[in-house]
């Protein structure tokens, strides 16, 4: 059996303790809401062996959790957390970011060898190859690596890296036609392989959409974490203080912008319209509130391929959602649903009243792209594929390169 490590970016101090409030056993016992609790289940059924790999300040050493899987801790150097406090460059600079995530990947460099070579990992998965992280491993592992687009961009990398560091990777996984335009003026090894779904699982009650919904039911959905940089939430809340009082929306998630979001709608006076569900584990209640919902919004500022949108596109869900390239093939304007320009939450209310009042068309459109295109059969089938062709795998060993 091959083994594969996914490489998460950040570390689990910044991603989940900070966002989300979780400790270690936390994470390993409730936490699946992301993309890599699905990679892991669609790997392992395609009878590949993978291993979660995430850097930590805290926690070392490999677990395994309750529903069968490996998670490893990636263990800093001491001296990150203290050269992490001092005033770098903003990360909002091209030489902020690449600094901060430079000293980040030094500081794990010695544990990911040392991990990769006792679970005797054949090849690597990391994800955002846009970032520092990427180019420093692929100049310091002699192992297959694959680079994945889970919601990076290219805004902040540094052309010239990514022109030696591009080509070196063994795939590039891309999410998105324009996504993998952009990677292909790099390197000719870019793959476009989106992300997909379970689409029994995901699936309207009936097959009758509007039946569910009557003209008086107006609720929005967003599943989305609270971290409004990206994914704009109070935009939604903006949103719904223009429509009327028949309206209300439901926001599934937590993180760190939480009680900003909560006084937000109380500033609006909209507090007994806005309801936060938290995050929602039980995957058979999220496929009801995509069933119940009226319209399903995420108006982020960026995103990679969301699993809550294919979630809620395959149970029939009509969608509203910013135009960015995430949406592009996914999102198709008065068709599976309505874009609007990122920010302008006036043009979010009225996209809101225009899905609803089309919900079934844009259902049953949703609906049948996902079943067509973002299957999670397909995702995983084609990944394993790539994985099992790689005509460089090693012998189960590991080393720095000569470079």
């Amino acid at each position: 059996m091959i083994n594969i490590a996914l490489l998460l970016s950040g570390t689990f101090e910044t991603e989940y303790t900070k966002k989300y409030g979780l400790d270690r056993d936390g994470y390993l016992t409730n936490y699946r809401n992301d993309w890599s609790w699905e990679y892991l289940k669609g790997l392992k059924e395609q009878n590949i062996n993978p291993i979660l790999y995430l850097p930590s300040n805290q926690y070392h050493e490999s677990y395994e959790t309750i529903d069968g899987f490996t998670v490893r801790f990636l263990p800093l150097k001491k001296w990150f957390n203290y050269l992490s406090k001092i005033r770098f460059p903003p990360k909002r600079l091209k030489i902020g970011t690449y600094w901060h995530q430079l000293i980040g990947t030094i500081a794990f460099k010695d544990s990911l060898i040392f991990a990769l070579q006792e679970d005797k990992i054949d090849l690597i998965y990391i994800q955002e190859y846009w970032s520092t992280r990427f180019d420093f491993l692929i100049d310091n592992l002699a192992i297959p690596i694959i680079g994945a687009d889970h919601g990076g961009d290219d805004s902040l990398a540094i052309k010239f890296h990514k022109q030696k560091s591009l080509p070196k990777a063994y795939k590039l996984q891309c999410q998105t036609f324009k996504e993998l335009e952009i990677v292909k003026s790099y390197a000719d090894n870019a793959e476009l392989i989106p992300n997909g779904v379970d689409t029994d699982f995901y699936c309207p009650l009936s097959e009758s959409f509007h039946s569910r919904h009557s003209n008086t039911d107006k609720t929005i959905l967003t599943v989305a974490r609270a971290d409004d940089r990206q994914k704009r939430t109070s935009d939604l809340l903006k949103a719904l203080k223009k429509l009327d009082s028949s309206w209300s929306l439901q926001i599934a998630g937590v993180g760190k912008d939480l009680k900003y979001l909560q006084n937000l709608a109380s500033k609006l006076n909209i507090a007994e319209r806005v309801h936060f569900l938290g995050f929602i584990g039980d995957k058979s209640d999220l496929r009801e509130k995509y069933r119940q919902c009226s319209v399903f919004a995420l108006p982020s500022a960026w995103e990679g391929l969301p699993f809550a949108v294919l979630e809620a596109m395959s149970c029939g869900c009509a969608v509203i959602a910013t135009d960015i390239r995430a949406f592009d093939n996914l999102v198709i304007h008065n068709k599976t649903g309505i874009k609007v320009p990122v920010g302008n939450y006036l043009a979010l209310a009225k996209g809101i009243l225009e899905c609803h009042k089309n919900r079934e068309v844009y259902g049953k459109e949703s609906r049948k792209l996902i079943v067509d295109h973002y299957s999670k059969r397909k995702l995983f089938s084609r990944l394993s594929q790539i994985i099992k062709l790689c005509p460089d795998l090693p012998k189960n060993s590991v080393a720095l390169s000569n470079r």
